[in-house]
């Protein structure tokens, strides 16, 4: 790791026309492994990109990056890039977009290189280098799946296992825990561990103010607005100018019900014979670990997959995916196979237009009426100001909420999310419970996948715990709560070391 040090000195770094990280001087050396925390909108991702290479400091002041690599000073990052590796929930977005029949092995391989993956037929020693790496990330199942056939936390340990197949004196990762499941995380923070402790690589990791971390990364980098801080407070998201509750007629009728369904993915059963019955007025958590089902079980109630011959599904009453266009107007979602879809060059008013015309950040034949309504949702949620943005130019925090509105700005019957908690600091994770409750109490269904039943008893009336596909338990949610099947699933050996 003494080989390679960074220095930072009074940096700015723009974006565009915006400053997003302010006078910064850092330097990074010797064996410290560091944790960089901050709330959204912070600057996390923006220095993580800076010190790896990724973005230049900024032309419009005068500080200064130097790199000292084997006793070799530089201000250009050319010579380190072989050296360092970032990670980031991007990467897992991008295969995802792409959708690329790459297997996860091959993927790894590729890190050797650092691209996306191999353009040249890999030699018998750097496939067993792959699939060992594997193996020892615990992918000896997924290896010969591609990245859009495996979970969540199995695509974070792959896009890891490709980091460090290269040996980097550097290694960032981007929000480290986000999307994981009590098991996954235990898992990435016990390989993370294992990384720093061979001390040949130097370990930044980034997250919230209450971020488990590995316990080798004692050292500590705080960001505030974009300014390095001792310790930062609780940046704090707008107030919110809801409208008040009207409790619309419930209709009582079925919302989703599907009967001994089965959805099939690279030869296996994602969902396994599951029936289930959602009545309107319900608000449903699905609970399971990573790899358990959930964003596929979502997929199917929302029509993105087929239920395989035997099984049924309907919506409002109607069966069939052929009548999905007839019933998609009373759908909204907020999930990542919509959000990975749209450009980040998208402005956010054309992000949250074309959710009143289904469509991925573009739309068209609105009427004035429409229109206006969609911009009055911006204005109570906050959202006036970043309607002439890029999606792209928000925080984490700000660009979920656009999506949120995007899912409800047609005001939908039923609302499905996945994970929509993950990757939020504390005061944007009680932003949008706030949102929901404001929207599930005008009567509305609401179905969401979460690994954070802790903010759900005020939202949720039902509960469901999946495992491997299959039902292990559907219930109210008090009753669920109280459930053998969730004390399992919630339950962790060990315990994770909390930094406030």
């Amino acid at each position: 790791m003494d080989s390679l040090e960074i220095h930072l000195r009074h940096v700015d770094v723009d974006l565009g026309t915006a400053r997003i990280l302010h006078d910064l001087n850092l330097t990074l050396c010797g064996g410290e492994h560091f944790a960089v925390l901050g709330d959204n909108g912070a600057g996390k991702t923006t220095l993580l990109r800076l010190l790896v290479g990724e973005l230049w400091p900024s032309q419009r002041s005068s500080g200064t990056r130097t790199y000292r690599l084997f006793g070799e000073e530089s201000s250009s990052p050319i010579g380190i890039r072989p050296h360092v590796r970032l990670v980031t929930p991007a990467m897992a977005d991008w295969y995802l977009r792409h959708d690329l029949r790459v297997p996860v092995w091959e993927i790894i391989c590729a890190g050797l290189h650092n691209t996306p993956f191999l353009y040249h037929e890999p030699s018998e020693a750097e496939r067993e280098k792959a699939r060992a790496l594997g193996l020892e990330m615990g992918l000896g199942l997924v290896l010969d799946r591609p990245m859009r056939a495996v979970s969540t936390g199995q695509a974070k340990r792959a896009l890891l296992a490709r980091a460090l197949i290269a040996s980097p004196k550097l290694l960032a990762v981007d929000e480290l825990t986000q999307g994981l499941d009590r098991q996954g995380q235990l898992q990435l923070l016990d390989a993370l561990n294992r990384i720093a402790a061979t001390g040949r690589t130097r370990l930044l990791v980034s997250g919230h103010g209450l971020l488990p971390v590995p316990e080798e990364v004692r050292g500590r980098i705080y960001l505030e607005h974009g300014r390095m801080v001792e310790r930062p407070a609780q940046v704090r998201p707008g107030a919110l100018a809801l409208p008040e509750e009207r409790v619309s007629s419930v209709r009582p009728e079925t919302v989703v019900e599907l009967e001994s369904c089965t959805v099939v993915m690279e030869g296996r059963a994602a969902v396994d014979n599951l029936s289930w019955t959602i009545r309107a007025g319900e608000c449903w958590g699905v609970l399971g670990h990573n790899g358990g089902g959930k964003s596929t079980l979502l997929q199917l109630i929302t029509g993105y997959r087929r239920p395989w011959p035997g099984g049924e599904a309907k919506w409002f009453g109607r069966a069939g995916l052929a009548r999905m266009r007839e019933v998609r107007g009373r759908i909204g979602i907020l999930a990542p196979w919509i959000g990975e879809r749209i450009e980040p060059g998208a402005t956010c008013r054309d992000v949250l237009l074309s959710g009143l015309c289904d469509g991925l950040g573009v739309h068209s034949g609105l009427s004035a009426t429409q229109i206006s309504q969609a911009e009055e949702l911006a204005t109570a949620w906050g959202m006036a100001d970043w309607l002439d943005r890029p999606l792209g130019s928000l925080s984490y925090g700000q660009a979920r909420q656009v999506m949120l509105a995007r899912g409800v700005v047609h005001a939908p019957d039923l609302l499905v999310l996945d994970e929509p908690f993950s990757g939020l600091d504390a005061s944007w994770q009680a932003r949008m419970i706030e949102l929901l409750r404001h929207w599930a109490a005008t009567g509305r269904t609401l179905v969401l996948a979460t690994h954070s039943p802790e903010y759900m008893d005020e939202l949720l009336t039902h509960g469901l715990i999946l495992d491997q596909g299959r039902l292990v338990a559907a219930m109210e949610w008090p009753a669920l709560r109280q459930s053998s099947a969730f004390a399992a699933l919630f339950a962790a050996p060990g315990q994770l070391r909390d930094e406030v």
